[in-house]
């Protein structure tokens, strides 16, 4: 065989569920190659996002037609093809058709423990006894198998974080960007002395004791590092400091927190060229889809401004800052009528108040001027409907509980002075 010349391999993986095999193959499969994953396949033609693991028992039926067709088509191709076939399941007659056709298999086994904590935490519809029931059949993996026990998938490059931190005294930076784009440096040439920066790379060195460019972290620092930084987040917010922080891939779920929180949002991103190319060389390999999946979200995720882009910026969080430094716990909502508070579990909507402009963005208003609930400050919009708001329909003023009589007129009680610029 000349030393140029390239061999084609069938490839079947197998694992039990949550092992890691899709991203396995994403990391190790090339550009061209035939890929068959039952999920993606099925998340494909439902219109569902990738990474998704429960479907309709019908639509099922269609993927599994449409997979073993091209398994078929797939098959003739394999002189001239690699192929990587994804399997849970696999019986003994489909690994003798495989076998005919030169087929090399591939276990990926992060342990029973590991899937079943994975399951757990990832796919609430998986039953425990998927994953122990496919560990019982150890004796039936087929015995040549290449066994990949230390693999660590990261599944699709989304961070799925449940940020359930308040907005608070602190000024928030969120710093986004794929992988090797240049978020700690940009953070480094943007922080001051007394800032905060959370960092998930240098705090999982830190705590694991690594070099500070280690980018290779263990599940179990993983694990820890996430708990550290969402208790610092939680604690920074509630101080008047400035925090900078580095989350490559909220999903969009987070960054509405973020928002919700007054942040200003910061993309950094050098182009895909450039990215991919530093990622190559820096990064581990498991690392090279994930930046590329973030390219192919972009669509979805880069069309709305960011929050400087629409007036909310560093600016309009100092001035919401200064409102909630002088803000009373109690004091009515100027919207609705109802109470607010710092402490946003006590709100009406769970959320935190929000700095709201008393001449809309929309018409020109430039500095915000009182405090909304979140909510409220949604509901307001342009301030076309202002003289509409539920403050002043009779059912928000609520009499005395010690004075039947007493009555105050609620537009008296529930304006709002303008604070100091």
């Amino acid at each position: 065989m000349s030393c140029l010349e390239v061999v084609i391999i069938l490839t079947v993986v197998t694992g039990a569920p949550a092992a890691g095999k899709s991203t396995w193959v994403a990391t190790v499969a090339k550009p061209g190659d035939l890929r068959f994953d039952s999920d993606a396949l099925t998340n494909t033609l439902t219109g569902k996002p990738p990474a998704k693991h429960s479907h309709a028992a019908a639509v099922k039926k269609v993927s599994k037609s449409a997979r073993e067709a091209g398994i078929e088509e797939a098959l003739k191709l394999v002189a001239t093809r690699d192929v990587w076939i994804i399997h849970s399941n696999l019986s003994a007659e489909l690994e003798r058709k495989y076998r005919a056709y030169g087929a090399r298999f591939v276990v990926i086994d992060p342990g029973e423990a590991v899937a079943l904590e994975r399951c757990a935490a990832g796919r609430p519809g998986y039953r425990k006894n998927q994953v122990t029931s496919w560990y019982a059949r150890r004796h039936s993996w087929p015995h040549d198998a290449e066994i990949i026990t230390s693999f660590d998938p990261v599944v699709d490059g989304i961070d799925e974080d449940d940020i359930e931190v308040s907005g608070g005294r602190a000024t928030l930076h969120v710093v986004t960007g794929p992988p090797a784009a240049g978020k700690s440096t940009f953070v480094r040439e943007h922080a001051r002395a007394g800032d905060v920066v959370l960092d998930y790379d240098l705090l999982a060195n830190a705590l694991a004791g690594e070099p500070a460019d280690n980018h290779e972290h263990t599940r179990q620092i993983k694990a820890v590092t996430k708990a550290a930084r969402l208790a610092a987040l939680e604690a920074a917010m509630k101080q008047d400091v400035t925090v900078w922080l580095i989350h490559s891939t909220p999903a969009a779920s987070t960054l509405a927190r973020y928002e919700s929180m007054g942040a200003t949002i910061h993309v950094v991103d050098p182009g895909k060229d450039v990215v991919m190319k530093r990622v190559k060389q820096m990064r581990p390999r498991v690392m090279l889809p994930v930046a590329a999946a973030w390219y192919d979200r972009q669509p979805a995720v880069a069309t709305p401004k960011t929050t400087t882009e629409r007036g909310l910026g560093w600016d309009h969080q100092k001035q919401r800052a200064r409102l909630i430094a002088v803000h009373i716990d109690g004091t009515p909502c100027w919207w609705c009528g109802q109470p607010m508070f710092y402490d946003k579990t006590r709100n009406f909507d769970g959320l935190p108040l929000a700095a709201d402009h008393g001449e809309a963005r929309a018409h020109g208003g430039l500095i915000a001027d009182k405090l909304l609930h979140f909510s409220c400050n949604s509901s307001r919009q342009a301030g076309d409907r202002d003289d509409q708001r539920p403050a002043l329909k009779p059912s928000a003023t609520k009499p005395d509980s010690e004075n039947n009589d007493a009555h105050v007129d609620a537009a008296t009680v529930f304006s709002w002075p303008t604070s100091s610029k």
